[in-house]
């Protein structure tokens, strides 16, 4: 069993303009509105490519009951804990004239002292039977600076992947050892206060975190490519040559697929190769649909991996 965490889940609702028009009326060509949440999301990839997943999190309870319809639809096994507030909507305007993906993103229900004890007596339970446990995506409003450094601890020395940046990273490094962090290039160097522009410069990043205790690190880079680093060996996979259509979603598929591949091959540095072929997958498709499992089957050969 594997368990992913959602603390601030949200719907996802994407949609196209013609030119997106600053202070101006904006024309909406088509919209659509997708399950949210860094941590559904990776186990709604890891669902889909037939692994055994729950997502064990906490939402706002005035409108959960569309957000948990649509888990349900998807056969996502889900324990939430309910909260006052309401699930909050993360909202990305796509410009057809090229200028990319503008993100509008809520902060969700805030929570307290008390509410945070009760998830975590949640996530002990709810995790109790799971090999591996995804942290990522976003904290609430009311969560103290170490949330996730402090829940890691709490669950029992269970495999844990992170994906986050800034100071939440650094604390987990630092306290927690994650088995994987998986940054992009720039949670990478927002985190580390630096440029990273070549190779070197972003294993060597990577490493700095190996050396306070994390066992894997993946940094996902876009165009350039993705890089897997250990205290033994650094592989780099350039980017695969897919018809992108967006790329909102792709690191939490990269991590879906990582996870399948070390449940297959039980080891990280020939998983990485699986979440190169998953994250590709999910750029191929609209809005925030993740992924379609024959994408990712079709470009599991055509990842290619060298060592540096």
């Amino acid at each position: 069993m594997i368990t992913t965490i959602c603390m601030n889940p949200c719907f996802d609702e994407t949609v196209d303009v013609d030119t997106l028009q600053v202070g101006q009326v904006n024309r909406i060509r088509n919209a659509r509105i997708d399950l949210g949440g860094k941590g559904i999301n990776v186990a709604v990839v890891a669902g889909r490519l037939g692994l055994d997943v729950q997502c064990v999190g906490m939402m706002g309870s005035e409108n959960s009951t569309e957000l948990t319809d649509m888990m349900d639809h998807e056969h996502l096994k889900h324990h939430f804990l309910s909260v006052p507030g309401r699930v909050r909507t993360n909202m990305k305007i796509y410009s057809r004239d090229g200028q990319g993906v503008t993100e509008l993103n809520e902060p969700g229900a805030a929570v307290d002292a008390g509410i945070l004890e009760d998830f975590f007596s949640l996530a002990r339970r709810e995790t109790a039977s799971s090999d591996m446990v995804v942290m990522t995506g976003s904290l609430p409003p009311g969560c103290p600076e170490g949330t996730y450094r402090d829940l890691m601890n709490a669950l029992d020395d269970k495999k844990c992947i992170l994906d986050t940046e800034g100071k939440e990273l650094e604390l987990c490094a630092k306290g927690a050892h994650p088995f994987l962090i998986k940054p992009n290039l720039r949670e990478m160097e927002a985190t580390l206060g630096i440029q990273l522009r070549t190779i070197r410069s972003i294993r060597d990043a990577a490493l700095l975190f190996i050396r306070l205790g994390v066992e894997h690190a993946v940094v996902s880079m876009g165009e350039m490519g993705a890089m897997y680093v250990s205290e033994t060996k650094t592989l780099f996979s350039p980017a695969l040559r897919v018809e992108a259509k967006s790329t909102v979603g792709a690191g939490d598929a990269m991590i879906g697929g990582m996870l399948k591949g070390y449940m297959e091959e039980h080891d990280m540095s020939r998983a990485f190769r699986y979440g190169i072929a998953a994250g590709a997958a999910s750029v191929m498709t609209e809005g925030t649909q993740l992924i379609i499992r024959s994408d990712f089957e079709k470009l599991l050969d055509q990842v290619r991996i060298q060592e540096v």
